[in-house]
């Protein structure tokens, strides 16, 4: 019985290698002269079928991770269609002397008159105390200046000058920073000068008070009559549009550096310009990269060509999350930060902001650029910010947040992603030395007319590269279908296999072996009748009578 069972089995290993398509089976079916031939064709065909499955988990692996093929489709745009990108011009002196020393007088006479124990001993010593409030920029090397208690007298003296209502941090820096007009002294826009003055508007940023040019965000200033303010006079400020590539008919600036007299010891590198370029709508500080930040040296000419680069992505593209696309829509961008502006900048200001606001409960008034509701921080939280700054670049001073993912993914701020659809802005610069002008009465012609070198200058020139930007779109070009085809290509380019080829093989394995196997038990079970039937009937007869039995036998 077990010779006979087998032989089913074998019935059916055979006629699976008979009849499969796939390659490389058949010599199996017939003797080789070689010994051993079978056992090493046995042999490569198993690395084969290895080697082809381990290419196919790896493709679907990848697939898992990325299922789309973005093809980019080179287009030319007019770069009229590009707006004029938002230029922030930056002193390295955050806080003019002159003007620290006016304040620091008006709250020493305040701290006379009022009843609060004494902070400062004179002005001088008021002024050196008010510096404190160039630490809520939270440079990552710069150190504490002043202990709590003496944090809190100077708090309350301020709380006190503002009459009980609360003072802002943010608009006290912004008063005490140097006005824009002693800074960007001039300007020439597409060949007419223009009113400096009228056109940069002053504004904290997270590292500074800068001052904008082309700059269309909306004023979070702390007072609603000064937010009223800033946005009328932005909205007066003319939006500035595309009228020429040419570095001759470009946008100029004369930067004059502050004098002297008027520089305070806050905390600084150098002393350099510092320029950011940006989109108009966006938060000022660039964060998501560099090519944004210009270090001006003084008496030097920066002439700075701008590439836009259009960008799109389809809508097939959007039944992608995210989080694989690797980008926001819109209106997914919007949702996520819940206001109307969405940028890779903006979303990580706000992880930034969430962070702190999670630690200290508050957040860095310079920083507070979003529309978000937030509580901002005084003097006395500023020992908790500096302990935060440590944390967002890297250091550990909160030892417990080592082993918290949460906040390490938080600080890392792997939600905020670039934009499907928008404008980039490549730059680059060249840099030349100024001619310095030895005649007392200042230089003789062209946009340094009058002027001298006793402060000194620099000239930023801004212009469209080309006429012409690039414009793609990104299509979904690979899916699941794809995937499918290169399987099929990888097995039948091996040994003949197809999708189709699984499905004969489960054939087999269920259906066609089920009736072998059916067929064996069937004839198992005949052989077991048969054989009793031989036992009980055919051996109680004489053996080679093949007559009737006696009693039906007629002649009887």
């Amino acid at each position: 019985m077990a010779r006979v069972e087998e032989s089913h089995y074998r019935r059916l290993f055979r006629e699976f290698l008979r009849q499969s398509s796939i390659n490389g089976l058949h010599p199996f079916l017939y003797p080789s002269p070689v010994r051993y031939a079978k056992a090493l064709w046995l042999a490569l065909l198993t690395a084969i079928v290895i080697y082809t499955h381990i290419e196919i988990v790896s493709l679907t692996q990848e697939y898992l991770v990325q299922p789309t093929e973005i093809h980019m489709a080179p287009d030319l745009v007019h770069v009229a269609n590009s707006p004029f990108p938002a230029v922030g011009v930056c002193t390295a002196n955050k806080i003019s002397q002159r003007l620290l020393r006016n304040y620091a007088e008006r709250l020493f006479h305040h701290q006379g008159n009022s009843s609060l124990q004494a902070v400062a001993l004179d002005v001088d010593d008021m002024a050196d105390r008010l510096l404190v409030l160039a630490q809520f920029y939270l440079y990552p090397l710069e150190t504490e200046r002043w202990n709590a208690s003496e944090l809190d007298g100077l708090h309350r003296l301020l709380f006190s000058y503002y009459n009980d209502n609360g003072y802002s941090v943010r608009d006290i820096l912004r008063d005490l920073s140097p006005d824009c007009g002693d800074l960007v002294i001039r300007g020439i826009v597409f060949g007419a000068p223009v009113n400096t003055t009228r056109l940069f508007l002053k504004r904290p940023t997270s590292s500074n008070v800068c001052c904008m040019f082309n700059f269309r965000r909306t004023s979070h200033s702390q007072s609603p009559s000064k937010r009223a303010e800033d946005d009328a006079a932005m909205r007066a400020v003319p939006r500035i549009v595309f009228e020429s590539n040419s570095i001759l008919n470009s946008v100029q600036f004369v930067l004059q550096d502050t004098p002297k007299e008027d520089i305070t010891n806050t905390f600084h590198t150098n002393n350099a310009f510092h320029l950011t370029i940006f989109p108009q709508e966006d938060y000022p500080t660039i964060q998501s990269t560099t090519l944004g930040e210009v270090l001006v040296d003084h008496n030097t000419i920066v002439e700075i060509p701008i590439q836009p680069m259009f960008f799109s992505t389809s809508d097939q593209v959007r039944g992608v999350p995210p989080q694989i696309r690797r980008c926001y829509y819109p209106e997914e961008g919007s949702r996520l930060l819940n206001q109307s502006h969405y940028s890779l900048d903006e979303c990580l200001l706000v992880c930034r902001i969430k962070s702190m606001v999670e630690h200290c409960g508050c957040v860095s008034p310079p920083m507070a650029g979003s529309s978000m509701d937030l509580s901002y921080c005084m003097l006395p939280d500023l020992p908790c910010l500096m302990k935060w700054k440590n944390i967002w670049y890297g250091y550990s001073e909160f030892a417990y947040l080592q082993n918290n993912e949460e906040h390490l993914a938080q600080r890392k701020c792997e939600e905020c992603l670039p934009s499907c659809n928008g404008v980039t802005m490549g730059i680059t610069t060249n840099v030349a030395p100024l001619r310095r002008n030895l005649n007392s009465t200042g230089y003789l012609n062209g946009l340094l007319k009058g002027l001298t070198n006793d402060r000194p200058l620099a000239i930023i020139k801004l212009f469209f590269k080309l006429r012409f930007a690039q414009a793609t779109k990104s299509q979904l070009v690979s899916t699941w279908v794809v995937l499918l085809n290169r399987f099929g290509g990888i097995l039948s380019l091996m040994y003949g296999f197809s999708i189709v080829s699984y499905i004969e093989i489960l054939y087999y394995l269920t259906g066609k072996g089920f009736v072998y196997v059916y067929r064996s038990l069937s004839d198992k079970n005949h052989r077991n009748l048969n054989s009793s039937r031989s036992l009980y009937w055919h051996e109680l007869k004489v053996k080679g009578d093949k007559s009737l039995p006696r009693e039906e036998n007629p002649r009887k």
